[in-house]
């Protein structure tokens, strides 16, 4: 089915960009900008800091010109991305992918001094320490002008493995042609799979999956490269930095948007979790020997793993449907809160509908700047599914509306903690769905199990296959096709355990080729930590205030803190026994 054309959608439903620059002309005039505040920052850095006064001026510095690139990353990515065809929108992204080549040797230089002049961070007054102390922390992993001139230079090449995988995916990948039951034929791509092998017909669902995978298969050997190299850019740079491993580097990476701040999560706390999670698998069992019932299988397969386990057909939802669903479940969080999420639809802050050229691979996702706020780019197909995503991406964009409240390189959010307000926000729309009854409780039943299963378990599973990926990397050990299937179908054989894979085990590698290595982690912690805050909401043990306060200071202190603050001691086994407990119940109350 051929999409609309963009213009063909009411603008009630497209983004309006003109409230971060009204014209590209002043995305130019911001690029220019942005180069001249970095002068003045380089500048600032040739000199000691010799006074609180001095190190706060550097801080504000390096501040602005974090909010400035925030704009225009912003305003670039979402031009391009709902204008895919537009050459002008792909130069401007191109323009602004260029920007840390000048950007990162200055900030380097600035944070040298940061360090530097380390005695005057109790001076300085209380909003600015922790951004001081952060900085400070990262400098110890700055290398000379020239190393980060040469980093930052090749930053663009060494993201080439992301564009070979999203090649290979999209536009290089010559798509299966399967014909469905009613006869009509389906072209099967990495952006519509999930929703084909959604269909009823197990048949069909086998058809389609075998012809997919089979296609891929022919790019096996292009993913794998593309991946190891990525590891291998990510370890390389993890050396230079001195750090003593690709996962220190990743778990100190910058927050986003990033304003200079940086993460801090132990390793520690990657181990317990991916272990705790591996040492309580049975509720994930449970959950797929639950599909095998209601599918009425004699064994459960791969193709039968997207395919609803309702028992009634999911109603169609209209958008103005969806948006009285959601508001109404998000009651709980309070009436300012639900007030927060209508802005973000009468503001045109949500580009709704999928249409010709507009990037379709992914079904929505959310960036933001400090100064413009978030902007969520949908792909709205008037169906449960769609609709849960839609209010997953909500839930990073008012964690955006409420961290904008304070100074601009405070409003972010370590990756830790980011999946928390957006996985809360679905199981508070499973609350309300249940509630409705019929066909929406149902599907709304099956939507948390896709939810938490996903992120608690599967992304568990891809934490791990990362992780032993990069201990090849890290060791000089070769990562070919053949040892990346061996530890894929071991990873298999364990999570999912129910499902008889037959050759497909080591097959469709849960790789990430295109986001960083070590991504999988956070949405392990963010179905932790939000199921943690659904249950003390429930109890009355947390307060809608509290949530806000939390959503308000992510960016001003350790994740680790911020998990505490939520009651969720994320350095101890019990939020991800707990979490594992109540997915558990959820599959017992579904059975």
């Amino acid at each position: 089915m051929s999409l609309p054309a963009r213009t063909d959608i009411d603008p009630e439903y497209r983004f309006d960009l003109t409230r971060i620059y009204e014209t590209p002309a002043e995305f130019e005039a911001g690029v220019d900008s942005l180069y001249e505040r970095l002068d003045d920052l380089e500048s600032l850095a040739e000199e000691p800091v010799a006074s609180a006064d001095g190190l706060e001026t550097l801080l504000d510095a390096v501040a602005d010109c974090f909010e400035r690139r925030q704009r225009l990353d912003l305003y670039a990515t979402l031009a391009a991305n709902v204008a895919t065809d537009s050459e002008d929108a792909a130069d401007r992204k191109r323009r602004a992918e260029a920007v840390p080549e000048r950007f990162e040797p200055a900030v380097a230089a600035a944070l040298r001094r940061v360090d530097e002049a380390a005695q005057y961070i109790d001076d300085l007054p209380e909003r600015d320490r922790w951004y001081a102390r952060n900085l400070h922390e990262q400098a110890q992993y700055v290398r000379s002008e020239e190393i980060e001139g040469v980093l930052a230079t090749f930053e663009q090449p060494l993201g080439a493995s992301s564009r070979i995988v999203r090649s290979a995916r999209l536009e290089d990948f010559e798509p299966p042609t399967v014909e469905r039951p009613d006869g009509e034929t389906v072209e099967i791509r990495y952006g519509n799979r999930r929703a084909v092998l959604s269909h009823s017909d197990r048949a069909f669902r086998r058809r389609a999956f075998e012809a997919y995978h089979d296609r891929m298969d022919s790019y096996e050997h292009t993913l794998t490269r593309a991946f190891a190299e990525k590891l291998q850019a990510a370890w390389a740079e993890a050396s230079v930095r001195g750090y003593d491993s690709t996962r220190q580097w990743a778990l100190r990476g910058r927050c986003y948007p990033e304003s200079g701040l940086g993460a801090s999560l132990p390793g520690a706390v990657h181990d317990l979790m991916v272990e705790t999670v591996r040492d309580n698998l049975d509720p994930f069992h449970d959950s797929l020997a639950l599909r095998q019932r209601r599918l009425g299988v004699d064994r459960l397969r791969p193709w039968d793993l997207e395919v609803s386990i309702a028992e009634s057909e999911p109603p169609e939802l209209s958008y103005d449907d969806v948006k009285g669903h959601i508001l109404a479940a998000l009651e709980p969080l309070g009436e300012e809160y639900v007030d927060r999420v209508e802005r973000f639809f009468t503001e045109r802050r949500v580009d709704v509908y999928p249409t010709r050229n507009k990037r379709t691979d992914i079904p929505a996702y959310c960036p933001s700047s400090a100064t413009d706020g978030a902007y969520i780019l949908a792909n709205f197909k008037e169906d449960v599914r769609t609709a849960f995503y839609l209010c997953h991406e909500l839930g990073h964009a008012v964690h955006v509306d409420h961290h904008r409240e304070g100074p601009a390189r405070y409003a972010t959010a370590p990756r830790p903690v980011e999946e928390v307000p957006s996985i809360l926000h679905e199981l508070l729309l499973v609350d309300h769905l249940l509630e409705a009854g019929g066909p929406l409780a149902e599907a709304a039943r099956n939507r948390f199990l896709e939810c938490i299963g996903g992120n608690l378990y599967s992304s568990a599973r891809s934490a791990q296959f990362t992780h032993t990926l990069a201990g090849y990397v890290e060791n000089d050990t070769e990562v070919t096709v053949d040892r990346a299937r061996e530890v894929a179908a071991s990873l298999r054989d364990e999570f999912y355990s129910p499902v008889d894979f037959g050759d497909q085990a080591g097959r469709n590698l849960p790789v990430s080729g295109i986001r960083e290595p070590y991504s999988s982690y956070q949405y392990v912690l963010g179905a932790a930590g939000a199921l943690a805050v659904h249950r003390q909401l429930r109890a009355g043990d947390l307060s809608p205030a509290s949530y806000h306060e939390f959503l308000r200071s992510t960016g001003r202190r350790p994740a680790v803190d911020s998990f505490a603050s939520l009651g969720c001691d994320v350095q101890t086994p019990e939020p991800f026994e707990r979490a594992t407990e109540s997915f558990g119940s959820y599959v017992d109350d579904f059975a």
